[in-house]
């Protein structure tokens, strides 16, 4: 069941970011860290009603942020629509949940989610390095549209692009 998170889920979602940033750093990629994503940032997602948890078995198996706030670095990509834009961050789920299709339960949501807000277009970033993340966006039809770099970060971040609804597909630029 996905819902909105609550405070009480932070000690959990913090088990998460712990075990994704031991994977992500044993693959070579540092696009999380002790510094990023925060408990502060996740307290701040929730404030603002932005962060979302699939729960199952009465636990939280995977969270994923979402607003209409985008780095500054998008500004230096070429989208493709000039739409306003749900944007994703900070999306993991917890090991023993990976490949039960609990980021597909999530991804669905939140194109659901943006539907139904009036809002047509998605976007997100992850780091180059990020395997699984790259072939997930893609997996998912979402569209490579560029690279940023984010955080100070030596490596750069792969931007994604995703219209829904009528007329999914990509006009040429």
């Amino acid at each position: 069941m996905i819902r909105i998170a609550r405070y009480e889920d932070l000690s959990e979602i913090m088990i998460i970011v712990k075990e994704t940033i031991e994977d992500l750093q044993n693959e070579g990629n540092y696009q999380w860290s002790d510094n990023y994503p925060s408990y502060e940032q996740f307290e701040t997602d929730i404030k603002h009603a932005e962060l979302y948890v699939d729960v199952e078995n009465n636990e939280v198996a995977g969270f994923i942020c979402i607003n209409k706030k985008a780095d500054l670095a998008y500004e230096l990509v070429k989208w493709t629509f000039n739409l306003e834009a749900i944007i994703i961050h900070r999306f993991a789920v917890k090991r023993k949940y990976q490949r039960m299709h609990i980021g597909t339960k999530l991804i669905e949501f939140v194109e659901e989610f943006t539907l139904n807000n009036g809002v047509s277009y998605l976007k997100v970033d992850t780091n180059s390095k990020n395997r699984r993340m790259n072939a997930f966006f893609k997996y998912h039809n979402f569209n490579f549209i560029g690279t940023i770099h984010l955080r100070g970060l030596k490596d750069e971040f792969n931007c994604y692009e995703k219209k829904l609804g009528k007329g999914e597909s990509y006009e040429t630029r």
